[in-house]
C-alpha cells in the first residue's frame, strides 16, 4: 500500500521532479534508478489515472534508470512518435496497449517494436484490444510475424481482416489468440497453429462465412487445444446460437 501511495504521488506531481526537454517531454531532474518492477508499476499507474501523454511518457526515454519489461499503456493518449521514443527502446516482455487513443495505430506499434531487435525475440505478450488500423484493409508494410517471440496476442475489437490472419498464424511460438469481434471471415489459417495453440477466444465473429461443419472441422484439428485440457473460450454467440436454435426447433423444444 505504501508503494502504491508513493507511485500515486510521483505520477500526480511529476512536474515537481522533472524538467522539460525542448520538445516538451519530461525528464527527471536527477538520475533516479528505479527498481525494474517499480518502473513497470509507475507506467501502469500513470496510464490508469489518465496521466500518460506525450509529455509525461518522456521520463521513460532513459532505459538505464527506468527499465520497462511489462509495459501497460491502456487508454493512454500518446502519439506514435512519443511511443517509439519512450517505449520501443526497452527490452519488453509484455505490452498492453488496449484502447489507446486513435493517434497510435496497430501499424505504428508494430513498426516501432520491430525497430528493436531484442523485442523481436523477447516480446511474449501483446494486447491490442480496441485499436485501429490505419485503413480499412491492413497496409502491406507491417507484419506481426516480425515479433517471433510472441506467445499471446489479443486483437479483440479490432478491424482485423483475413489478409492478416495468415501472418499471425505463422508466428512460431504463438499459444494464445483472441480474435473476438474482428472482421475475419475464414478461420482456416488457424491450422498453421494446430500443434501449439492452447487458448483461442472467438466472440462475436459477425462476418464469419464458414458453415458450422467447416468451423468445427478447423477447431477439431487444433490438436493442442484438445490435448492440453486448458479452458478454451469459444464464445461464438452470433454463430452457434443459430446452430443450436435449429437443433432445438427440430426437437420441438
Amino acid at each position: 500500500a505504501l508503494t502504491d501511495l508513493c507511485l500515486t504521488y510521483v505520477s500526480q506531481n511529476l512536474e515537481c521532479f522533472c524538467v522539460k526537454r525542448p520538445d516538451g517531454s519530461f525528464c527527471f531532474r536527477e538520475a533516479v534508478l528505479f527498481p525494474q518492477e517499480l518502473a513497470d508499476q509507475l507506467l501502469a499507474k500513470m496510464a490508469t489515472e489518465g496521466l500518460l501523454n506525450d509529455s509525461t511518457v518522456g521520463v521513460f526515454r532513459n532505459c538505464e534508470y527506468l527499465r520497462l519489461r511489462r509495459a501497460c499503456i491502456r487508454t493512454a493518449r500518446i502519439s506514435a512518435e512519443a511511443f517509439q521514443k519512450a517505449l520501443c527502446p526497452h527490452r519488453l516482455l509484455e505490452l498492453d496497449a488496449a484502447r489507446v487513443n486513435a493517434d497510435l495505430t496497430i501499424p505504428d506499434i508494430l513498426q516501432g517494436l520491430a525497430t528493436n531487435k531484442y523485442c523481436q525475440e523477447s516480446l511474449q505478450r501483446l494486447v491490442l484490444t480496441g485499436l485501429t488500423m490505419s485503413s480499412l484493409e491492413e497496409p502491406i508494410w507491417y507484419r506481426f510475424s516480425a515479433l517471433q517471440g510472441l506467445r499471446s496476442l489479443s486483437l479483440a475489437n479490432v478491424d482485423f481482416y483475413d489478409s492478416g490472419l495468415g501472418d499471425v498464424c505463422s508466428l512460431p511460438r504463438l499459444e494464445s489468440l483472441d480474435l473476438s469481434n474482428t472482421s475475419v471471415t475464414n478461420l482456416s489459417p488457424l491450422l498453421g497453429l494446430k500443434e501449439r495453440l492452447r487458448s483461442l477466444t472467438l466472440h462475436q465473429l459477425k462476418r464469419l462465412e464458414m458453415s458450422t461443419a467447416q468451423l468445427l472441422g478447423v477447431i477439431g484439428q487444433l490438436n493442442v487445444l484438445q490435448v492440453s485440457g486448458l479452458i478454451v473460450c469459444l464464445v461464438l454467440n452470433l454463430f452457434l446460437f443459430g446452430f443450436f436454435k435449429n437443433i432445438l426447433r427440430k426437437l420441438n423444444l
